[in-house]
């Protein structure tokens, strides 16, 4: 079955999708993590959910939203069967592409976990700043300087 990639705004996701995307950002960030940052929060409601789907199962997911001073995005994930696939390379430029549409020369400022900085490094972000402590884990601010449409 191919894989679907859907992107809505929130009070555009089914109760299926929802719950969907919550149950893998939870197996991620607090099963395999064990972060205890709040999970789901408030701000889904405010952002735009970009998840690829394969069958019923979402396999990939991440959030977008503006910020005062531009755009970000984060709950970057990938289910686990999926990783060293190609779909989390696949997230990034669809994620890029869906904010150079919505959000047209904005620029991107996100908080990475230090182990990823690569992936997002290899797309045109650049660490600014130093490590940090978020979540249980250690982060650092990236920019990108965004895309004209």
């Amino acid at each position: 079955m191919p894989m679907e990639w859907q992107d809505k705004e929130f009070t555009a996701l089914t109760v299926d999708e929802l719950q969907r995307i919550y149950w893998l950002r939870a197996q991620v960030f607090n099963a395999e993590q064990q972060s205890s940052y709040p999970e789901p929060d408030e701000q889904d409601r405010h952002c735009h959910h970009l998840f690829a789907r394969e069958g019923e199962q979402v396999v990939a997911y991440a959030r977008y939203f503006a910020t005062a001073d531009g755009v970000s995005f984060g709950r970057v994930v990938v289910a686990k069967a999926y990783r060293g696939t190609g779909v989390g390379k696949a997230l990034l430029q669809r994620l890029l592409a869906r904010i150079k549409r919505h959000f047209p020369g904005q620029a991107i400022t996100i908080h990475a976990q230090t182990p990823v900085v690569g992936y997002y490094q290899q797309a045109g972000f650049e660490v600014v700043g130093q490590p940090f402590m978020e979540a249980q884990r250690e982060h650092v601010t990236m920019v990108h300087p965004g895309m004209e449409e």
